[in-house]
């Protein structure tokens, strides 16, 4: 069984400690009192169906009520819950539903007409928008309320998969205790230092985060865990996001920065102004910056993943460059940076980021050809250099580098100055073959206005002439794009732009 504190235990004390402050949905809300006498319900359901300790049980859904019940639910009954990634493609979605070992399935509306519910047997799919033809997710608030049997920090709650961008996703396993500790680490740092996207009980979250992507960076948890109320806005919709935000007085938001780009563009009546948001998934350009900045957004960054939970997120004070670039371990994370060999480099110099957690899964379930875990120690696949101050620079994905005369070239430094150039809205850097130095890099710009590239190279070429950057990282071509392509979790899909060129 274990010991240690449960995801389920987050919700029994803020329904006792904070039982009137609300999730709101829409036009509803749920006090915590509530909410927690409806998961002792459906918990009760879920028994009843068969669901257990150690059942897997998919949910395919936008961030809804129904799926916030399930991710505290899942806890009390001891089953593993796995969020499907519904941004990846549905053939690929069903097959990690699959490989994820899930028995039952819960699912709105949208999912189950994409084929999810015939996958499994009629009274093994639970419709979260209460099809006829499955069993109804509000059927399951019938039972009497729940004694559970005692959940463990040891027992298991998740199955996350990676959004697949280096190859087929692979799935990890978190433990309650895991999930717990990864999850209040990024509280300690958000609520016991200096940072402008500081959290506390006197706050109101959204999450544009879903929950596929590591429980919404645990945002529900951290709310309960709080206190504060909790705003879901379903399927994002920039506009929607605005209202919701003007009409609950929201004064905190996480989200990825594409996100950014698009309520920053749809905020008509400077709604964000003094708003407080954590932004991840890739990295804060300094065109990003300056037009958060200008807006009296109060940003910090958070860096992590899927295989490893948040490891790092910014420090200092609002208007800082190095809050956009710079992030420093949370407690309990230890960090190196590591040369070819494993070897420790000096502060300064660029390696690989290494990261050692209590919360680390330790290894991929299902694929036995990695080498990413290794002696405690989870080798992330990102480009970095370390600071005297413990500072962490995230400079590229090993990947997405470009290789160039024997030199690599970090993508987003090049991404970030082009930034700064007028009428560009997201850029992105990519490598090109080349028979002399191996690789050379190109530009992808998606913009707001028409510009002129000689302009942009001559821009450039200033830059270089400063120091900023070193003359030969200037991209070899720059072109203009319609869209750009996103992965599942909204960064820039560079393996697609390869393949445009």
């Amino acid at each position: 069984m274990g010991n240690g504190f449960t995801i389920i235990d987050i919700l029994r004390r803020a329904s006792s400690i904070f039982p009137e402050n609300k999730v709101i949905y829409g036009k509803n809300y749920i006090t915590y009192r509530k909410l927690f006498q409806e998961v002792s319900r459906i918990a009760t359901s879920m028994n009843k169906m068969g669901i257990s300790n150690g059942t897997v049980i998919a949910v395919a859904d936008y961030n809804s009520k129904e799926f916030m019940e399930l991710l505290f639910a899942s806890s009390m009954t001891g089953s593993v819950i796995y969020p499907v990634n519904i941004k990846l493609p549905w053939n690929m979605a069903m097959e990690t539903v699959k490989e994820s070992g899930s028995e039952y399935v819960f699912a709105s509306e949208e999912f189950l007409n994409a084929g999810m519910g015939k996958s499994f047997e009629a009274d093994h799919v639970i419709s979260i928008s209460n099809n006829d033809n499955y069993i109804k997710f509000k059927d399951l608030l019938n039972s009497d309320i729940h004694r559970e049997e005692r959940t463990g920090g040891n027992d298991n709650y998740s199955i996350l998969f990676t959004s697949g961008t280096t190859g087929k996703p692979k799935e990890v396993l978190y433990t309650n205790e895991k999930a717990v500790n990864g999850g209040l680490s990024i509280l300690y740092q958000l609520g016991l230092f200096k940072t402008p996207a500081s959290l506390n009980y006197r706050d109101k979250i959204l999450s544009l985060i879903p929950f596929y992507h590591i429980w919404s960076w645990g945002s529900a948890f951290h709310a309960a865990y709080l206190g504060t109320d909790y705003i879901m806005t379903g399927k994002y919709n920039a506009e929607k996001v605005l209202n919701e935000i003007k009409k609950n007085k929201v004064t905190w938001i996480n989200a990825v920065p594409t996100m950014v780009y698009d309520l920053i563009a749809h905020d008509k009546e400077n709604i964000l102004s003094g708003i407080k948001m954590l932004i991840g998934g890739s990295p804060i350009n300094s065109g990003l910056a300056k037009a958060l900045n200008a807006r009296n957004i109060k940003f910090s960054t958070i860096y992590g993943g899927t295989d490893m939970l948040a490891t790092s997120i910014s420090l200092g004070k609002a208007g800082d460059e190095t809050l956009r670039s710079v992030t420093y371990p949370v407690p309990m994370v230890d960090a190196t940076v590591r040369d070819g060999e494993g070897k420790i480099v000096d502060n300064g110099n660029i390696g690989e980021l290494w990261v050692k957690a209590p919360w680390l899964p330790g290894k991929y379930l299902n694929h036995s050809d990695g080498n990413e875990y290794e002696n405690g120690w989870f080798k992330t696949g990102d480009v970095a250099s370390m600071a005297s101050d413990g500072g962490i620079k995230i400079l590229d994905r090993v990947k997405d580098v470009i290789k160039s005369g024997g030199e690599w070239i970090p993508t987003s430094i090049i991404e970030s100055i082009i930034s700064e150039y007028p009428g560009i809205e997201i850029a992105a850097a990519t490598g090109i073959e080349d028979e002399k130095w191996g690789e050379k890099p190109v530009a992808w710009l998606k913009v707001t206005e028409t510009i002129n590239i000689q302009d942009l190279r001559e821009f450039m070429e200033l830059k270089a002439s400063k120091g900023h950057i070193n003359k030969w990282w200037i991209p070899v071509e720059f072109i203009i794009i319609e869209e750009m392509p996103l992965t599942s979790t909204g960064k820039i899909d560079k393996a697609a732009l390869r393949k445009i060129k």
